[in-house]
This record gives structure tokens, sequence and C-alpha cells, in this order.
């Protein structure tokens, strides 16, 4: 299964394996600037030499970018992933999928899948170099330059990079601990990313001393840097996420809740210690019974008061639907993006209980003083 909707400013290409593969209107910039690129590089040659190179390369770049995606989406799909989408864009492309249940064996496996699939284009284009004529042989070989260089380039070892994942799963799989592999690979991934400063735009301008730098390779070492840093700092953000669902169990932080309708006056509204809730209109459990501003115990209202009066309507995104085999990281996950400060979890229909955020921070600072 994979997502339909497809995403804003993006058109659908094809389907591979059942995931949609979507094209970013950005990459258009992308292609422009590789069609400029061809021309002027085969405009010694004659127009339609020069033409015919400036589309080779267009079609040779989206193959190798939507080849190295779709390995990655095939390696998911057969490790067991559900994967939502592929995306070529202008800084590249992405394959989203749902990672729940993943280890540092699988993760690397999806990982190698997009470098290998640029090798593995390298070697056709390779074949395509030694049997065709010119001017074909010299298309077929900046093909071959072109998926090198994806490949090489991707198994850097820092995050977002391919190989900055092999580095979070290595990380992961020597230390058990998954926000380690996370801090340690976006580190590497800042690294490259002063590492290209240097080399793209510190290095010419100091041996260039007086004289005008290349202007597109200032940019294009900038814009690499900028793209490196950032994807390395979104990981190291997201290490204490990780950190939370290592240190928290689902069943210790899940608490019962009943369900009552909305016109139950407080006096007969259970006294067990469960989370009350009423159905919303459209029939979620949307509806949390919350104590008002200014009142210390509910007790001292009058019992009377219906429960309409009492309740707070969460989001629809703050009910989830788990399922019967709940995962923790799905649910934490929920939670921080629902931006409430409670959870209610269904499955089929039916709660399950509700997760707050002050239980799950409860029992993950419980853990850490353990450990």
């Amino acid at each position: 299964m994979s997502d339909e909707t497809p995403p804003a400013g993006a058109f659908r290409l094809a389907r591979v394996a059942g995931v949609p593969v979507y094209l970013d209107r950005t990459w258009l910039v992308l292609a422009a600037f590789i069609a400029w690129s061809g021309w002027q590089a085969g405009s010694g040659l004659g127009t339609g030499t020069a033409v015919a190179y400036a589309g080779s390369l267009v079609v040779g770049i989206l193959v190798a970018v939507l080849g190295h995606e779709v390995a990655h989406a095939l390696a998911g799909r057969l490790l067991g992933f559900r994967v939502h989408r592929i995306m070529a864009t202008l800084w590249g492309g992405h394959t989203s999928y749902d990672g729940t249940g993943i280890t540092p064996g699988r993760a690397a496996g999806v990982a190698v899948a997009g470098p290998l699939a640029n090798v593995a284009l390298a070697m056709l284009g390779y074949a395509a170099y030694l049997a065709l004529p010119f001017p074909g042989s010299e298309f077929a070989w900046s093909f071959v330059v072109l998926n090198v260089l994806l490949a090489g380039f991707n198994l850097l070892p820092g995050l977002p990079l391919d190989g900055g994942q092999l580095v979070e799963s290595l990380v992961w799989q020597v230390t058990g601990r998954r926000d380690r592999g996370l801090v340690v690979a976006g580190w590497c991934g800042r690294l490259l990313a002063v590492g290209l400063v240097l080399w793209f735009v510190a290095r010419p301008l100091f041996l260039r001393f007086g004289d005008s730098p290349d202007i597109l390779s200032l940019v294009l070492g900038l814009v690499m840097a900028w793209i490196l840093w950032t994807g390395a700092t979104a990981a190291i953000n997201r290490a204490p996420f990780e950190r939370l669902v290592s240190n928290v169990r689902l069943e210790d932080v899940v608490e019962p809740a009943s369900v009552v309708p909305l016109a139950t006056p407080l006096g007969e509204l259970p006294r067990d210690g469960r989370q009350v809730l009423a159905l919303d209109d459209h029939g979620l459990p949307t509806l949390v019974l919350t104590t008002p501003e200014g009142v210390t115990d509910l007790g001292a209202l009058d019992p009377r008061t219906p429960l309409s009066s009492l309740v707070l309507r969460l989001p629809d995104a703050a009910v989830v639907d788990v399922g019967p085999q709940p995962t923790t990281e799905g649910v934490i996950r929920a939670l921080a993006l629902s931006r409430q400060p409670l959870v209610v979890l269904t499955d089929g229909g039916v709660v399950r209980g509700v997760v707050t955020a002050r239980r799950v921070n409860a029992v993950a600072e419980g853990t850490q003083r353990r450990n």
C-alpha cells in the first residue's frame, strides 16, 4: 500500500511496485540548469550534437536519481516497510517510508541499495559506451560519470546521505542506541558540510586571491553544504525523540479511559480514576473531561453539571487508530505531532486508552535514572 494523495506542486510520473513516483515542479529548475550546462559543453560540436547532449544529460540525471530512489523503495518493500512515495526534487530525490520496526541491519539495507543501483547503472552505461559510436559513446560516458559521482557522494559518511545512515546503523548496532547513532552521523554530516565550504568556497578564493572566483562553483558548494548541514541538524534534533522511544514501553504509558454520554451529569461520572471521554458529532472520542480554570476539585462543583460543559475538544489528529499491535514509536510520534497533552488510542473505533505527555515523560525519566 502507498499514499495516493500527490504532494503539493508535484505530478505523478509512474508507479513502481505499487509505489507512486512523483516529479516536483522544482526539479524543472534543475533540468533547465543541466540542459544549459549540456548545451555549453556540446556547443563546439554543432547545434544538433549540443541539443542531443543537453537532452541526454537531463534524461540521464533523472534516470540516475529515480533509479537510486527506486532501489531504496524496493529494498524497503522487501524488508517489510510501508513505502509511501518516491519524489524527485530540485535537491535530488527522496523516498518516504514508514520505519516502524526498523533495526540497524534493515536501515543499512535500505541505505546501501541506492548507491548500489547507481553502480549498476554505471556498468550499463559503460557497456553502452563500448558499444556505441560517437557521439553516442560520449553520452554514455557522461551517464557513467554521473552515476559514479552520485554513488560516491551518497556514500560519504554523514547524514542525510546514505553513507551517514550506514554510520548511524553501525553506531546503533554497537551501542544499542539509535539516538547515539543519529548524533554521531549528524555531526559527521556537519563536518562534511564544513569540508564542502572549505573545498568549493574557501580554497578557490585562497588559490585565486585577487582573481574573480568561479561563481557557479561557489554557489553549488554553498548549496550542497546547506543541504548537508540542515539534514544533519535535523538528525541531531531527532535524537531526543529516539531516546524517548527507546526508554518507554507502550504498556507502561497507556492509561485506561471511560467513554460516557456527553449529557452525563458530573455526579454520575465514573470515580475509578479513568480518563473520561465523550464522543463528538462525528462519533470520535475527542471530548475530554477537564478541570475548569480556577477550580481545584471537580467534587466542589454542582453534581448536576453536565459533562458537556466540562470538556475540552481535541483535534481529530489526537485520536490514533493503533490497530491490534500498537507500537511505542507510532504513539509517541502522534503525541508529538498532535501538540496536545494527550492522545486517544483506538482499535477499529473502540477506545483502548489514552497516552499523556506527562506520563510519557515520567516513565522516560524513571527509566533513565535506573540506567
